[in-house]
């Protein structure tokens, strides 16, 4: 074949496929599958898939179960049997639809109405198929569009393998809703999204476990996400009514059918975990359908003596505490949990290094070492605290003290340069250190102790020198929360009484400046109703209008009033707590020693007076008053007030 044959060739086979193209028109065919069909139409007539649209003529349903033989057409009644959710779950059945369309080649013109772009999308097990309208504000109104819409919708779900007509009732309504807010607002202007149908959703098994609820904050994270080996849940505390451990039992899942009419099968629950759980009367057992739950009958920890046997108590003994043994150890206060440390060897620690511990009640027989940090409802230390320990409790008792106590009571009875914090101090023997409590009371003092307290101090024997002694109400955390409330709503009113004044002036210049017109508007009512006639009804509001300003001047004149007397009370308040000072007293039962130093100090004004001791001075209290002339000076008496 020559160059021109080729040629000639070529357009020859061109002039065969834009014959075809013009020779194709539509087509009706009937099939299950109608993407297949237009995929072969394209083909055999040379078409891109694009050109090629169809028209739904008819559907077809069709059935078959097990038991039946073939397949069963559904009429209108056999299809409400769809309706029933039993009947869609059996096994056997199986749906298909045949569609009877127009296939037919596009040729829009300018006047084809414009649809909206419709999108269909579903979740994983295409058990609910969604429509999405998009927005459009070119799309216009007109009486078909309904029906269009719908058509368009189903055409999708043919493409998909969607079934149609079944369990699709909510969509009709939603078109409706469209196609309404078109017609009102002559545009689309925002997307709908609706269910277009819904199948049944599998209920998926769930398998039998296990969860032991009090051990869930082992090795649990920071906020950092770091995780904390020295805490090891040595002991898992529990408090009444918890539910320390929980058996889900195996339960069947529920089969479920999508919307292409297909079965989804679910599997058999899994029993692997399925154990024996013996208990005492501390734990109870409570059961239903579902699960079997282990609940906590009292406060304490949980133990398991052997495998699978579990109890809860609520003293425990150990030697030490210690990374290596137990590891930090911490409890709810409200479990109630007593712990006993054991080691009692004055060369070892009975808490170890950096360990803490978290309980309500901690009895340790021996030492605490450096870095220990301890927090207690009730801490009893038999041995003698680090330097570098801290301990928080409600009521302490420390053999010999050298780290830092904050407590409500707090029993010392050797105290050597630790620190103690707290409402209710008593120590036998003090020797260096600081000690800042409400009541302090030291039996035997020595020498280097710094004492601060804002009620009483009071020492029995006195040996030593270089003590201070400080009276200081502000030390106390509740006589702070007092002045700090007080001073704030004090600033508050100062600052709102101070622009009241001016306010208060403008109002009553108001009133003294409408008050003749108002009494000639009155003069002109009470004039027109002696003849007879109705005043009118600007002048009544003109009146009405100025017994309003009158009543609201009076009003913030009572409140300005109310305020300042608030005021003055709030200062009276503040200088009854602040004269607590004046009440407060160091007592000394025995001879003083020289280079004591005794310190009070006010708040307000902000004054510190000091007096230092003489050698052999017999002063048995010491306090602090106001003299007649207004000023302050420390009072010292030989003898005991009453």
């Amino acid at each position: 074949m020559g160059l021109f044959d080729k040629i000639m060739g070529n357009n020859s086979d061109e002039e065969k496929s834009k014959d075809n193209q013009e020779e194709f028109k539509s087509m009706i065919v009937e099939s299950e599958n109608i993407p297949r069909e237009i995929k072969g139409i394209a083909i055999a007539h040379n078409l891109p898939l694009r050109e090629l649209d169809f028209k739904i003529i008819k559907i077809k349903t069709s059935y078959i179960l097990g038991k039946e033989e073939g397949w069963i057409e559904a009429d209108k009644a056999k299809l409400d049997q769809f309706k029933d959710k039993d009947f869609l779950l059996d096994s056997n059945l199986k749906i298909k639809q045949i569609y009877k369309v127009d296939i037919f080649k596009i040729q829009k013109d300018e006047h084809t109405p414009v649809l909206p772009e419709i999108v269909l999308s579903g979740n994983k097990s295409l058990t609910k198929i969604i429509v999405t309208i998009k927005k459009d504000l070119e799309v216009k109104y007109f009486s078909k569009i309904e029906n269009r819409i719908i058509e368009e919708i189903n055409k999708k779900k043919i493409r998909a393998g969607i079934l149609i007509s079944l369990h699709d009732e909510k969509m009709y309504k939603e078109v409706k809703k469209v196609v309404s807010e078109i017609r009102v607002n002559g545009i689309l202007d925002k997307d709908s999204v609706f269910v277009a149908c819904q199948g049944i959703d599998i209920v998926p098994p769930i398998n039998d476990k296990f969860e032991f609820h009090y051990k869930k904050n082992l090795s649990k994270e920071d906020e950092h996400g770091r995780v904390d080996y020295s805490k090891r849940g040595y002991i898992l505390a529990v408090s009444k009514g918890d539910c320390i451990i929980e058996y889900t039992k195996p339960q069947f899942g529920v089969a479920g059918r999508n919307c292409k009419g297909k079965y989804l099968a679910v599997e058999e629950p899994e029993s692997d975990h399925e154990m024996l759980i013996n208990h005492t009367e501390s734990i109870i057992k409570k059961e239903d359908d579902e699960r079997i739950k282990y609940v906590a009958n009292k406060n304490g920890y949980v133990t398991e003596d052997t495998p699978g046997s579990y109890d809860i108590k609520e003293d425990m003994d150990v030697d030490e505490v210690s990374f290596k043994t137990t590891g930090s150890i911490e409890t709810e206060m409200s479990a109630n949990v007593k712990i006993n440390i054991k080691e009692d060897d004055a060369l070892k620690d009975a808490i170890g290094p950096g360990m803490s511990v978290e309980t309500y009640e901690l009895n340790i027989q021996g030492n605490v070492a450096s870095g220990a940090k301890l927090k207690t409802e009730i801490l009893i230390v038999g041995g003698q605290t680090h330097q570098t320990s801290i301990m928080e409790s409600k009521k302490a008792t420390i053999a010999t003290h050298r780290g830092t106590i904050t407590a409500d009571e707090v029993e010392i009875g050797r105290l050597e340069g630790g620190t103690i914090i707290g409402n209710t101090v008593n120590i036998k023997q003090a020797s260096g250190g600081e000690v800042i409590g409400k009541n302090v009371i030291i039996e035997e003092l020595s020498s280097n102790v710094s004492i601060t307290a804002s009620d009483t101090i009071e020492i029995k024997n006195l040996k030593g020198s270089n003590n201070k002694f400080l009276i200081d109400p502000t030390m106390t955390k509740e006589f702070n929360e007092n002045i700090s409330k007080i001073n704030g709503e004090i600033k508050d009113l100062t600052l709102k009484l101070k622009i009241i004044p001016k306010q208060l002036e403008e109002r009553q210049r108001v009133v003294r400046k409408n008050k003749p017109t108002v009494n000639l508007v009155k003069e002109k009512i009470i004039e027109l109703k002696n003849e007879g006639k109705e005043a009118p009804s600007t002048l009544l509001a003109k009146v009405k209008e100025f017994q309003k300003s009158v009543v609201d001047y009076n009003e913030f004149l009572k409140k300005y009033k109310d305020d300042k007397l608030k005021l003055k009370n709030l200062k009276e308040d503040l200088d009854q707590v602040q004269m607590k000072v004046f009440s407060a007293k160091i007592i000394n039962h025995s001879p003083w020693k020289e280079y004591n130093e005794i310190k009070f100090k006010l708040i307000s004004p902000d004054i510190e007076k000091v007096y230092n001791t003489k050698e052999h001075e017999i002063i048995r209290e010491i306090s602090l008053k106001e003299t007649s002339e207004g000023t302050y000076e420390i009072n010292r008496s030989s003898e005991y007030s009453s």
